[in-house]
């Protein structure tokens, strides 16, 4: 795309979510060092397609205290694109907006111009106008709104975000679910206010795509997967470029990254230990080829289903064995059998749903899911990161100083 593909009456916007810079998952230091460099391919994607303006849709740190190469990265990337002239507009997602009074990281690239920011001082609905090089944009939002009250807390705002000025492209910035995308949403689709050109969201880390009249709704995912389920369907990562006019969204692309550590996710059926090793070794020349091709060591994730109980140490033995030198790390979700049961005990056992249990037990949405991912961590890891990872989600959770031990 060269500048002479543009109208004046036209604004080209690259739409990007929930980098998460500096989170360091499971404990590796690579795995922190990837998140920034995918951030620096998105740059460079909005650069090389002379787009108006990036939007970012929040969590744009992991964090509410950053490391310093975090900040670093940022700022590292950020004048980069200040430099062709392209303004970047952040929103506050969950991760940026502290739980309690203190200033979000995100108030640090306003200070020094590298960023508009929405929701990082106060959580009013805001609207910012911005002067691009070819034309006028009109941002508004508020930052991401969690908890008991939140979704009065939005459609009150609701009331307030509408377009303001019809003769100039208005986008509608927001960091929260839509009940379109998961059960435990805040507000739905028909609920947002309309009139804009575009729905940028963000807080969900897969592609997703909707629309409201002439709009395109979309959260354009993570560039980086951060969970299981999120390897499982959604492998590739993506940014969004957007065409808009005062009226609508006139084209989306997808633009597949490059820069993201390849995922590989495996699901077997557990028939006996030469088998399952057999296996292995088929992977291993796979993984082989790809190392071949200086491609990254992958992140494997495997789920083995039917495992006799008391056979997981064989299991994680044979893995680090065969795959050890051609993986970074490897996440295992085992689920067990105990042998001389019946199938039918076994079946209604698969059945239960621990999110469920633990939600009637706790009387806490967001508790019970907290719980089930402690569950995951501690009950299907042995690695060393395993206490590592679980202490990093709580302190997370609670505000807590990762660096303090205050656990």
């Amino acid at each position: 795309m060269t500048e002479a593909d543009y109208s004046v009456e036209h604004l080209h916007l690259l739409h990007v979510s929930d980098t998460h810079l500096g989170y360091r998952q499971y404990g590796i230091i690579e795995r922190e060092m990837d998140f920034y460099q995918v951030f620096e391919e998105v740059i460079d994607i909005a650069i090389r397609e002379h787009v108006d303006a990036v939007i970012h849709t929040g969590d744009l740190f992991d964090s509410t205290r950053p490391p310093a190469q975090a900040i670093r990265a940022a700022i590292r990337a950020l004048k980069k694109l200040r430099g062709h002239g392209i303004p970047f507009i952040v929103l506050a997602g969950d991760h940026d907006t502290p739980k309690r009074a203190n200033l979000s990281p995100l108030t640090e690239l306003d200070e020094v111009g590298l960023a508009y920011t929405i929701g990082a001082i106060g959580d009013k609905p805001t609207t910012i106008q911005i002067d691009t090089r070819h034309g006028r944009l009109l941002v508004s939002g508020i930052r991401s709104q969690k908890g008991l009250h939140a979704r009065k807390h939005l459609l009150d705002a609701f009331k307030q975000l509408v377009p303001r000025d019809r003769s100039t492209v208005n986008i509608l910035l927001l960091h929260q679910a839509l009940r379109e995308v998961a059960p435990n949403y805040e507000v739905e689709l028909g609920e947002l206010p309309k009139g804009f050109s575009y729905y940028a969201l963000g807080h969900i880390h897969l592609y997703r795509e909707f629309r409201l009249g002439d709009a395109a709704v979309v959260y354009p995912g993570s560039p980086e997967v951060l969970r299981i389920d999120e390897a499982r369907e959604q492998p590739q990562r993506y940014v969004v470029l957007v065409e808009v006019d005062q009226r609508s969204t006139k084209s989306l692309e997808r633009i597949r990254l490059e820069m993201p550590r390849p995922i590989v996710y495996k699901e077997i059926i557990y028939q006996g230990l030469a088998e399952f090793k057999s296996l292995l070794v088929e992977l291993r020349e796979k993984l082989a080829k790809m190392a071949a091709k200086g491609v990254k060591k992958p992140l494997l994730y495997m789920y083995v289903k039917r495992l006799p109980r008391g056979s997981k140490t064989d299991i994680y033995t044979l893995v680090e064995r065969i795959l050890g030198s051609y993986i970074l790390d490897y996440k295992l979700n085992i689920e067990t059998v105990i042998e001389n049961v019946p199938k039918t005990v076994q079946s209604a056992a698969a059945t239960i749903n621990i999110e469920n249990i633990l939600r009637e037990l706790l009387g806490n949405d967001e508790l019970a899911q907290l719980a089930v991912k402690l569950i995951e961590i501690l009950g299907g890891e042995s690695e060393k990161h395993a206490l590592k990872e679980a202490y990093s989600i709580v302190a997370q959770e609670f505000g807590l100083d990762r660096e303090a031990g205050l656990l």
